[in-house]
């Protein structure tokens, strides 16, 4: 009886220490694992992300219903917002780097590092981590999670380089370039102003879900054939994604160029009253010696623009681009 009693009592010592130990082994893992798990499967959860360097400077991009929005005030490049979440999503470990080197990684991520934060719908974190720099052969980028002393080199399958690049500080590379982007359905009115050519000028308005065609000047004469169907609707398709070549804010040349009297002026309006006024300055192509060219009709070459976008934004655009929407009052009655 004594003997069986000594053996149940070791019985529950050694299984009590089993527990213990497997128990500590499991939040051991568990840690570990986490330490590891960088990405984000399920990127539809994703609604913010806030990215950071140790200059000072920051962005936050917010998931809208057809957008991503920087700063609470501009449309956010898709490309780069593509590019982004296509890293959050497949981001994985390539390796661990030795035990020799890891102080020095650390160091580097301590000094020169940028910090992302990754919200789901609720505002709740869901990923923080820190991006180092790139690794001597340029295939993997060094990172570590929130409290973790853990460096690894990550990569995304299919893409050879630094990371680095797709976590962008500055807010104008993340600034979206399409002057227009919205669907016909969501389009009020529009209309383009020719300062130099009046009788050109024209508006559009939707009424009664229609639209409607008038000339922009009360003296021009209105036009007398009816509207055909649908060429108001093939018309401003053209308005679904009008991107500009480059921002020009600083140009030096830029306030000089506003004051004068624009070739074009297009004023757009959206359903929910949302209005962008923008001018069109036209860069007339010269010679190498300084003179305008001409085409064959005698008529100066303009192969780009300076646009006022609002008062706002000072942009570049190409009339390779814009040329279908630059209609004259006559083009809707043929």
């Amino acid at each position: 009886m004594k003997k069986t009693l000594i053996l149940f009592i070791l019985f529950l010592v050694i299984g009590g220490a089993t527990m213990y130990l497997t128990s500590k082994k499991d939040t051991k893992t568990t840690i570990l694992t986490e330490e590891r798990n960088f990405a984000v499967a399920n990127i539809e959860s994703v609604y913010k992300i806030f990215i950071a360097d140790r200059n000072g400077k920051s962005i936050t991009l917010e998931r809208k219903k057809n957008y991503w929005q920087l700063n609470k005030k501009h449309r956010a490049n898709p490309n780069a917002i593509s590019n982004l979440l296509n890293t959050v999503q497949k981001l994985k470990i390539k390796y661990t780097p030795p035990k020799a080197a890891v102080k020095n990684i650390i160091h580097d991520i301590a000094t020169n590092n940028i910090k992302v934060e990754i919200y789901n719908k609720n505002e709740e974190k869901i990923k923080v981590y820190y991006v180092g720099g790139v690794t001597n052969d340029e295939l993997g980028t060094y990172m570590i999670k929130e409290d973790s002393e853990a460096p690894f080199v990550t990569y995304v399958p299919g893409f050879e380089g630094s990371l680095r690049v797709r976590y962008m500080t500055e807010e104008i590379d993340w600034r979206d370039k399409a002057i227009f982007a919205e669907r016909l359905s969501n389009i009020q009115s529009v209309s383009i102003e020719y300062p130099k050519q009046k009788n050109k000028s024209f508006k559009l308005e939707k009424t009664n879900g229609a639209f409607i065609l008038a000339p922009f000047y009360a003296n021009t004469p209105k036009a007398k054939k009816v509207l055909p169907k649908g060429i108001a609707e093939k018309y401003l398709v053209g308005f679904e994604r009008l991107v500009a070549e480059n921002f020009m804010n600083t140009y030096e040349k830029k306030d000089s160029i506003k004051q004068l009297l624009p070739f074009s002026i297009i004023r757009f309006k959206t359903v929910d009253e949302a209005e962008k006024v923008v001018k069109l300055h036209p860069i007339i192509k010269r010679s190498k010696a300084g003179q305008f060219l001409l085409d064959d009709e005698g008529r100066q070459i303009v192969e780009k623009y300076h646009v006022d976008v609002n008062g706002e934004d000072f942009m570049l655009i190409q009339q390779l681009v814009f040329g279908k929407i630059l209609w004259g009052y006559d083009n809707f009655n043929y």
